[in-house]
């Protein structure tokens, strides 16, 4: 009697345990319903990525430079064949520096001509950061506004050439290649509007498109020749009324478009990241003839929704 009394009670509380596990699952479930947004609301966040800049308007660090009036100088005038040569030529009363960098012991035992001056011009691969915000109007289709910067470095090589001092009859010149050098600031401004493609809670593929402005400015141009640095941006400060000529052609506003494509993951109701892939169309101006170009970043960004 006893046992199955107790057989009894125990089935009683098994069931109701059953039915109060249920309705907590319901329960659960109808909360997560609630709480599951999507893109709706407004979400702020930052990204992180990499940064694949046009090469096309790394041309700027050339070493010609620019004259008064903006126009690229020639070779004889450059600002690299000033700083390399008529800064080092002891027929102008000046020390030649370069000699014994060289390893060679006369003046004319070394020629830096136009075929010397810099070639293979591009920008590295840079780190990129910034701000993003976005404002879902439902749970697809958001407007967004992302603030990035990147810090670039351009590369190059040039040739000083130099002959054997052994035999001074020797006319074969022997090419050494040295590095030139710059670095750059960009901001980049994005408007735009995103859509997101499926109707999974966690992750779903999105796209985006819009406009960007972005902001480029020079911060520094120089040659390395062994352990000597020459800055061919000292120029710019010494010829008269010129200062804000070449203040115009280091730094520039320029305009364009941008398009993305990516992975909208759904952490939980306050997280989001996406991974994505953004190339942009879009003028870099910088030098006389600003460049219009396509460039590529991909990275992630992460939003927290209120």
């Amino acid at each position: 009697m006893r046992s199955t009394l107790a057989f009894i009670i125990s089935l009683i509380f098994v069931q109701q345990f059953s039915v109060d596990a249920i309705a907590q699952d319901e329960s659960n479930a109808e909360d997560s319903i609630v709480s599951f947004k999507g893109a709706e609301g407004f979400h702020i966040g930052f990204y992180i990525g990499a940064f694949f800049p046009n090469k096309n308007s790394a041309t700027v660090y050339d070493g010609y430079g620019f004259d008064e009036n903006g126009n690229r100088k020639e070779f004889s005038e450059s600002f690299m064949y000033r700083k390399i040569v008529i800064e080092n030529d002891p027929n102008n009363g000046n020390v030649d520096r370069i000699a014994p960098e060289l390893g060679v012991v006369n003046h004319d035992d070394w020629r830096f001509t136009e075929s010397d001056m810099p070639v293979n011009l591009k920008y590295s691969t840079a780190f990129l950061f910034g701000l993003a915000l976005n404002y879902g109007l439902d749970k697809k289709q958001s407007i967004l506004a992302n603030l990035n910067f990147a810090k670039l470095r351009v590369t190059g090589n040039f040739t000083i050439e130099t002959r054997n001092t052994v035999n001074q009859q020797l006319q074969d010149f022997t090419n050494n290649q040295f590095a030139i050098v710059g670095s750059e600031q960009r901001m980049m401004i994005q408007l735009g509007y995103s859509r997101i493609l499926g109707d999974n809670e966690k992750g779903n593929f999105f796209i985006e498109a819009g406009l960007c402005v972005n902001n480029a400015k020079l911060e520094k141009n120089f040659v390395q020749i062994n352990s000597l640095e020459f800055d061919l941006t000292t120029f710019d400060q010494n010829v008269v009324g010129g200062s804000s000529v070449y203040a115009d052609q280091y730094t520039g506003w320029g305009f364009g478009a941008f398009a993305g494509f990516g992975l909208n993951l759904t952490m939980n109701p306050k997280y989001t990241i996406q991974f994505l892939y953004t190339p942009s169309y879009e003028t870099i101006n910088l030098g006389p003839e600003p460049i219009t170009a396509v460039q590529h970043a991909v990275g992630l960004r992460a939003y927290y929704n209120f």
